[in-house]
């Protein structure tokens, strides 16, 4: 057995070289130069050339070449300028059924860590066939273009009933697996690029399957915002039924990153589409999952600032009904706080009045108070009346509290500031509140809202609160009588 090789580039300037005829046992070695398989041969004889000549193995005979010829190319060893062989695309063996072959045996395979697709029940084993198996195809012979692009079957059915097997790398499960490459969703977008529709119709064909997957993966989605974007109608009807038949699986991509993503394009794409309608109804029926998640919210805050009110009509109806669960959970109330600034007449004030009936619940909530401090802020004088005079009977007990007083000094910033500094000017124990830790935050404001204003209530309320002087030495008095002592500056 020899090495089989060659020399090029004439005679060693040392002289003649004579190889060394080497003996090993018959067994197939292989030696790895970079990215070069150099294969060993079996052969009888190994004729030596005479001294002053190059050396040269005798080639391998006919039937080894035959036996060989889907085999990576002997390649030249031993000479650093020798020229590189050209690696072939795919051996013949990537046609077989991927039943017969392992994942990640491909040449140029990209494992994605053991991910399994399935389709119709049938588990698709990640390997990387990519895109170019089409390419790879065409140059090879074994079909034509025409018999490519005029062919009425669809890439599913060339995928299963291809005569390269059942599971053929034409199949569409291996384009959603390339769109999750990141090399194969970068050939993937570059074909989409050229606007061929029969490109973007065999893409689309083989995404389909796996719509929800691509949707939600860090390449796909890159793929999926430009596939709908050079998309026919029929197939973003498509897409919109696949939707609304399978609203729990928007849904739930809809609370992931890439996901949200996903869906965000798809609006911006059907803003002026009848198809809108259809992905509205099924956000919506989700709607407190989408509220109470970041990425969720986004998606709903989209919708808002792109489409109109009639569009987004679904929408505004699940917040009305909702806005008050929403308000009490933790993240809910931050996202229905960023809904209610980004939603438009006539349905933003039937938001404020729901929250605003229930202020006095929402007011002693850790997170509703929060809602409740938002719409005081936006000042609009009807809904801060209605808080304040819901509020007034629970002022001394709210300014005692961590969330509580925040609310009290929102009403005195608001219009409604009047109703909080009367029920103040008529409690006994006004010191304690202002020797509270919480509390002296709320006669500070008091004190500033009432100069700001010019209010005769500013005087009276000093006048009060100077009567037991001695109370305020101690605690968080001292804040209150720093104040009053150091002149109330006016914001």
């Amino acid at each position: 057995m020899s090495i089989s090789m060659s020399v090029s580039g004439g005679t060693s300037p040392c002289g003649s070289l004579n190889p060394k005829k080497t003996s090993f046992q018959e067994e197939d070695l292989c030696l790895y130069f970079g990215k070069f398989r150099v294969k060993m041969d079996d052969s009888k004889e190994t004729n030596t050339s005479s001294p002053g000549s190059s050396s040269n193995v005798s080639p391998p005979k006919p039937q080894q070449q035959q036996s060989e010829a889907y085999c990576y190319p002997k390649h030249e060893i031993g000479f650093g300028n020798s020229h590189s062989a050209p690696v072939p695309l795919y051996s013949q063996d990537i046609w077989r059924g991927q039943s017969d072959i392992a994942a990640g045996e491909y040449l140029g395979s990209n494992n994605l860590n053991g991910q399994v697709l399935t389709r119709n029940g049938n588990p698709r084993v990640d390997a990387y066939a990519g895109f170019q198996s089409h390419e790879v195809a065409e140059k090879s012979g074994m079909y034509s273009n025409d018999n490519w692009y005029q062919s009425s079957r669809t890439l599913n059915d060339m995928g299963n009933q291809s005569s390269f097997g059942n599971d053929s790398l034409l199949g569409s499960s291996y384009i959603a697996q390339t769109a999750m490459t990141q090399s194969g969703s970068q050939h993937l977008l570059a074909s989409l690029l050229t606007k061929d529709p029969v490109v973007t119709n065999m893409i689309f064909e083989g995404v389909f399957d796996f719509l929800f997957e691509v949707m939600n993966d860090s390449n796909g989605h890159h793929v999926f915002a430009k596939l709908i974007l050079s998309c026919s109608d029929n197939h973003l009807f498509l897409i919109v039924s696949k939707i609304a038949w399978n609203a729990r699986l928007l849904i739930k991509i809809s609370v992931s990153r890439y996901g949200s993503k996903s869906v965000q394009r798809l609006i911006k794409v059907l803003e002026k589409s009848p198809l809108i309608d259809i992905v509205i109804v099924a956000l919506s029926s989700g709607f407190e999952e989408l509220m109470t998640n970041r990425s969720g919210s986004f998606i709903i805050l989209k919708c808002l600032n792109l489409l109109d009110n009639e569009k987004n009509q679904k929408l505004y109806e699940a917040a009305v009904n909702l806005c008050i669960p929403l308000a009490q959970n933790e993240k809910g109330c931050i996202y229905l706080n960023e809904f209610i600034t980004n939603s438009k007449a006539p349905y933003r004030e039937t938001l404020m009045n729901v929250i605003s009936s229930k202020s006095k619940f929402l007011s002693q909530h850790p997170s509703g108070n929060f809602v409740l401090q938002h719409i005081l802020g936006l000042h609009n004088p009807i809904y801060s009346e209605y808080i304040c005079l819901e509020l007034r009977d629970l002022y001394i007990q709210l300014s005692l509290q961590k969330g509580g007083s925040h609310v009290v000094e929102k009403c005195l910033n608001s219009s409604g500031m009047v109703h909080v500094v009367s029920v103040l000017l008529k409690y006994e124990k006004l010191c304690q509140v202002a020797r509270d830790q919480y509390g002296n935050y709320v006669i500070q404001t008091a004190l500033k809202a009432t100069k700001s204003a010019n209010s005769p209530l500013h005087q009276m309320l000093i006048s009060k609160l100077l009567q037991n002087r001695n109370e305020l030495v101690f605690g968080f008095g001292r804040k209150v009588l720093g104040l009053i002592d150091n002149g109330i500056p006016l914001e």
